[in-house]
């Protein structure tokens, strides 16, 4: 198996291809280096036949507390559907296990097996090494600064007036950008895009 080269910022020429509002952006810059991030997770992760939204389940399972389907979708922003595939995944390869909820009949807990609790550990150290390859292109002082900057947007935004609804267009339409707002439905009209909420 070939090793893992460190994460570039991709090519000058794919970086010039794109349009300066969508280059120049930062929740932009910031949803393509997730993504780059996340796929080579799971390229890495593809040696142990699982993904990253799989190790984000046995860790929480594992280091936190047994939790609902729910519950671990709310935390790790996985819509239901996927996360009972993700679950009989992990349930078939003897990882986790499913537990009627001792105070709600309705509900089930998933927990780690003793397999899964190894596979979790083995996983880590995977993403570890992952880590120090995505950040290779920055110095040990430029990734502790994009750890606590990073760490500083995960708190909630305060409300300012410039943060409420996107402003009207010259149009009347309201300026739409899918990487932003993933529930708003873009359809075409007239050559335009006008979103639907």
């Amino acid at each position: 198996m070939a090793e893992p080269r460190p994460a570039s910022g991709g090519h000058e020429s794919e970086r010039d291809a794109l349009p300066p509002s969508m280059r120049d952006r930062v929740p932009f810059l910031l949803y393509r280096a997730a993504e780059q991030s996340h796929s080579l997770a799971n390229d890495m992760l593809a040696r142990m036949e699982l993904n990253a939204r799989q190790v984000g389940i046995l860790t929480l399972v594992t280091e936190r507390e047994p939790m609902t389907q729910k519950a671990l979708g709310d935390m790790l922003r996985i819509d239901r559907t996927t996360m009972v595939t993700l679950i009989d995944d992990l349930e078939r390869k003897g990882l986790v296990v499913r537990q009627r909820h001792p105070r709600d009949r309705r509900a089930f807990l998933v927990r780690p097996t003793e397999s899964g609790r190894t596979a979790k550990t083995e996983a880590v150290a995977i993403l570890d090494e992952q880590q120090h390859c995505f950040l290779a292109p920055l110095t040990a002082a430029e990734q502790q600064q994009l750890g606590a900057l990073l760490k500083r947007l995960q708190r909630p935004p305060k409300r300012l007036p410039s943060c409420g609804p996107a402003r009207r267009m010259p149009d009347g339409s309201r300026p739409t950008h899918r990487w932003l707002t993933s529930a708003a439905v873009t359809i075409r009209r007239g050559g335009k895009s006008w979103p639907v909420r």
